[in-house]
């Protein structure tokens, strides 16, 4: 039996489903009461997408949003969260052709036949391309290269660095810190010497010496 990746037979809601998590908050958990009662989505064909989004690395396997389903939601980094998505859940396909995205259906399906051994024919095979030809309508590709911290634990980390981080960094910079004071006398008017030894002398032992 071939072993297909990620896919459901109801691929015609799938731009419905993403459409309603880039807009809605997001919940602690996603399950069938939440997909209809919050997102309106009440057909029973949207059950499977639940285990869909697990596949997909949306949701974890206690159904609740992962990084990558909190990302998906941004504006600046949709594109790359979904394109990040179909390199890793239809990496056989990517390993057999690198540019499967911008292959034709009848391309996908020859493909995908080649790589999973299944007739062309196989209703599976037809719930497959159109799932990743729905899905790749939210992909973005126009980049050398996709972040690679996109839909990913790493992203949640703050870019801000911690404050005793940046005091270590100047403990260690070499850079010293010390005090200075100006000392003002005022000399009495007088031409002893032995006047102004004491006076210098008592500066040194008590003010000087004891820095």
């Amino acid at each position: 039996m071939a072993k297909y990746p990620p896919f459901v037979n109801a691929y015609g809601g799938i731009s419905k489903l993403l459409d309603k998590i880039r807009t809605a908050s997001v919940p602690p958990k996603v399950t069938r009461d939440y997909l209809s009662t919050y997102l309106g989505l009440k057909s029973s064909s949207y059950h499977a997408m639940i285990p869909f989004l697990k596949r997909l690395g949306f949701l974890d396997q206690a159904g609740a949003p992962t990084q990558r389903y909190k990302d998906f939601r941004s504006d600046s980094k949709s594109g790359f969260v979904m394109a990040k998505t179909l390199q890793e859940a239809y990496v056989d396909i990517y390993k057999a052709n690198e540019y499967a995205h911008k292959l034709a259906k009848n391309e996908l399906v020859d493909l995908l036949a080649t790589t999973t051994g299944a007739s062309k024919d196989d209703v599976s095979v037809a719930s497959v391309i159109g799932t990743f030809i729905e899905l790749k309508k939210y992909a973005t590709f126009d980049v050398v290269d996709i972040p690679e911290d996109i839909g990913s634990d790493e992203s949640e980390e703050s870019s801000e660095e911690p404050k005793d981080e940046k005091s270590e960094k100047i403990k260690n910079s070499g850079v010293k810190f010390g005090i200075s004071y100006t000392i003002n006398l005022n000399l009495p008017a007088t031409t002893e010497i032995k006047v102004f030894d004491a006076i210098f002398k008592s500066l040194k032992k008590n003010i000087i010496d004891e820095n």
